[in-house]
Formats: C-alpha cells, structure tokens, sequence
C-alpha cells in the first residue's frame, strides 16, 4: 500500500500504511491496517464484522474506506461547530 493524501473541505486525508517494525514475523504473516490522519492527528479505526471502516463516535456510520469515514468526521466536525 502506497500514502494516499487527498484534500476535502480545506482538510487534509492522509491514508498510509502503518508499520510493524515491532513483530517481524506478525508483519509477514498479517499486514497491519492502515493508519488514517486528518489534519496530522491519528485517528483510530477499526473494521467491523462486515469489512467496513469504524471510528469512535462513528461506530453507526460505517464506511466502505477510510477516506469516507474521514470525510464523514469531517462533515460531522463541521456540522457542531
């Protein structure tokens, strides 16, 4: 998996592999789950039973990617503020 960074609503999606330097063998046998970042702050996900992406506070709103659950965040940051 290559970074992939992409813009919406003068935010910045950054996707990228997370590293496994810590296990090795873990990394050959299981390739850990990207990382997503919105503006340089992590946030963590997970993926539900069904493959879809999940994030705290979104665990009813999950999404096919991890740029549409950030867009989601974001529209949702948006929308209280």
């Amino acid at each position: 998996m290559t970074e992939n960074r992409e813009t919406y609503k003068g935010r910045e999606i950054v996707v990228k592999p997370r590293s496994r330097e810590f296990d090795a063998e873990l990394a050959a046998a299981e390739p850990a789950e990207p990382e997503l970042l919105i503006d340089g702050q992590p946030i963590s996900t997970v993926r539900n039973s069904s493959g879809a992406y999940i994030a705290a506070g979104f665990a009813y709103a999950p999404q096919s990617s991890l740029v549409e659950l950030a867009k989601r965040i974001i529209d949702h940051r948006d929308a209280v503020q």
